[in-house]
């Protein structure tokens, strides 16, 4: 190898999710292509970043929510007890420090 070159090595990682509750399920797969090991963890850091958020608020108590991440945009998918409390998830996950976007497919009932 010369020295100075470096070679990012691309990564796909797939992974399935599944949270349900007395009443709710929700599952989602997703694939995510990361140029470094570095990109993976930062993806992994705003996760629990934003689930904290979540937690302390308590918006999402007794909510089956899946929170996923693909560089710096997170993605919130689940049934939430109300379109308000859909909408606050969306602007505390907003919110969290590093997040760039935030699709936000909570639904209600």
């Amino acid at each position: 190898m010369l020295a100075g070159r470096v070679q990012a090595e691309e990564s796909t990682s797939a992974q399935s999710n599944s949270v349900a509750t007395e009443n709710d399920s929700v599952t989602l797969e997703a694939h995510h292509h990361y140029q470094s090991a570095a990109d993976r963890a930062n993806d992994a850091l705003l996760i629990t970043e934003v689930k904290r958020a979540l937690a302390d608020d308590g918006v999402a108590e007794d909510s089956p929510i899946i929170v996923d991440c693909d560089h710096g945009t997170i993605l919130l998918s689940g049934v939430m007890k109300s379109a308000e409390d859909a909408k606050r998830a969306g602007n505390i996950a907003a919110s969290a420090a590093g997040v760039v976007a935030v699709k936000n497919q909570l639904t209600w009932h």
